[in-house]
């Protein structure tokens, strides 16, 4: 059978910086490739090489034994390539129908026209779309009311509304639940198998590669490092020296439970670059936190929204020092909203929150950060024209001390780059010219060097390659040990399993479940009641 997608020497520099450097493989009807590799490893470049948005500075692409090269992204689409993105591309106001009608009147090629209702064209045919990716039961919902999970299987009935013979999926289950992903990713294999598609995909979940992918191209700074069976990638050390890490944090079962881990495994320590970056009199031990300890943070009665939208209601949490709290749930909970209010950046918000001594619903988001509260935001607001030294800088805060007298994890340009030694190759590059995990370690990187008592990451894990999981696992296990307390909302069972020492479940705004974080990963009910879909 001849390929679907033939892409070979594929070479595109942006400046001093090649992104991508002799790129070539096979796509054959009927498969589904993973590409896969480190933050800034060239996969989203190599996309948009192949659909249009990039022109490249050497090589070929064919798509059915046609050259691509010289097309628009547009006219790729019609020759029957279609992509998802990272972020979902969906008309939020209209209803989950109306966006894939808008998908076949552009495919028909219909122009405005004020003798016909858009919403009557090719009604049974976007249906049927619908029904292929089980969303025919929702039709008439807005598409801003989906669950995050929905939006993506509604993204990918647009994409197929014009038939397409390729599919490129961009980390299709960035942002969704475990079972969100393995429930995406097997409607896509049927989709494959029945309409002998195939699919190109970009994913950072090792579980889905492993389980869904019948090969898997591994890329490293721009260049193929391997290429093969899920099975031997996995097996490859290269591989698993500059991508994989030791797989830790990254395996869970499609429930949702994460895989069992050795007691050697758990009592591991975090490395001598993290116990320095942490201060080095702090014991590298994930201890348990003193329930006598005064909290932190404290939060009583919180109520928060947006304008007449409320989406927390009367929640109750506190963190001690020294210890780390997951907030969990499903999408569209209200983690993230949560995270938001204690920093100052929701508009409404009532009841009681307080830092230290410090009222924190009093506070300014930069007062907030003054008094030693740190926020990573999942969409990481960095200064996209500033240099990634300038981004740390402009964060730069003095070193602090506990309430006790002693003194906290003092970060330095030194220590953060001993935590993530790809910002210091990056050091003078712009931030918008670095790749989405590369930003994220960014954010990261620059809350750190506001040297904070307190640590609020929203999503930490989402996005980064699994071997920079486990640094910050490492490196959340190392600020807890000093003292420092952080509350994070993460989807990644396994990572917040091995940080977490407490669980807080949040479900429509409001708090379901808190206890120990062990007992809720362990718990199989517990986790189908709080964290299925």
């Amino acid at each position: 059978m001849s390929p679907s997608l033939q892409v070979q020497g594929l070479r595109k520099s942006f400046g001093d910086v090649r992104a991508v450097d002799d790129v070539s493989f096979e796509l054959a009807p009927g498969e589904l490739l993973a590409m896969i590799g480190p933050n800034g490893a060239g996969k989203s470049t190599t996309f948009n090489l192949i659909h249009g948005q990039l022109d490249p500075d050497a090589g070929s692409v064919l798509f059915e034994g046609q050259s691509l090269l010289g097309c628009s992204p547009r006219q790729i689409w019609q020759r029957g390539i279609g992509r998802t993105f990272q972020i979902a591309e969906t008309f939020a106001s209209f209803t989950v129908i109306e966006n894939v009608q808008m998908a076949l009147l552009s495919v028909d090629g219909r122009v405005f026209s004020p003798w016909r209702r858009a919403t009557r064209y090719r009604r049974a045919d976007a249906l049927e779309l619908l029904a292929q990716v089980g969303l025919q039961p929702q039709a008439e919902r807005a598409a801003h009311e989906l669950a995050y999970g929905d939006v993506k299987r509604l993204e990918l009935a647009i994409a197929l509304a014009s038939q397409p013979r390729l599919l490129l999926m961009d980390e299709p289950t960035a942002g969704m639940a475990t079972a969100e992903r393995h429930e995406l990713m097997a409607l896509t294999q049927s989709l494959v198998q029945q309409r002998q598609l195939a699919v190109l995909f970009t994913e950072h979940s090792m579980d889905v590669v492993f389980e869904h992918a019948d090969r898997v191209l591994v890329l490293a700074r721009g260049r193929p490092i391997a290429l093969g069976t899920p099975a031997q990638v996995r097996a490859d050390e290269q591989v698993q020296a500059v991508y994989l890490g030791q797989g830790r944090l990254t395996h869970t079962t499609p429930t949702g439970a994460p895989m069992p881990m050795s007691s050697r495994q758990r009592a591991a320590s975090p490395s001598p670059a993290l116990t320095r970056a942490a201060g080095s009199g702090a014991a590298m031990s994930a201890r348990t936190p003193d329930a006598r300890l005064e909290p932190l943070l404290a939060v009583q009665g919180l109520t928060a929204g947006y304008g007449a939208a409320r989406v927390l209601f009367d929640v109750h949490l506190q963190v001690n020092r020294g210890e780390v709290v997951a907030l969990m749930g499903r999408n569209g909970a209200g983690k993230s909203t949560l995270l938001k209010a204690l920093m100052g950046l929701v508009p409404e918000r009532s009841g009681q929150a307080t830092f230290l001594d410090h009222d924190l619903m009093r506070l300014a988001p930069h007062e907030a950060a003054q008094a030693g509260l740190g926020y990573v935001p999942e969409d990481r607001r960095i200064f996209t024209d500033l240099t990634v030294q300038d981004n740390l800088c402009v964060g730069q805060l003095p070193a602090r001390q506990f309430p006790d007298g002693a003194r906290a994890p003092h970060w330095t340009l030194e220590r953060v780059f001993e935590l993530f030694p790809r910002l210091a190759e990056l050091l003078h590059r712009p931030g918008g010219r670095m790749s989405g995990g590369e930003q994220q370690m960014l954010t990261v990187a620059r809350s750190l060097m506001g040297n904070p008592l307190v640590l609020l990451l929203d999503e930490p894990s989402e996005g980064v390659a699994p071997v920079i999981v486990e640094q910050m696992a490492e490196m959340i296990v190392a600020l807890k040990a000093a003292g420092v307390s952080l509350l994070l909302s993460e989807q990644n069972l396994a990572f917040a399993s091995w940080v977490a020492d407490r669980a807080v479940v949040l479900e429509k705004g409001q708090v379901r479940y808190t206890g120990p974080m062990q007992t809720l990963a362990s718990d199989d009910a517990l986790r189908r009641q709080f964290l299925s879909v």
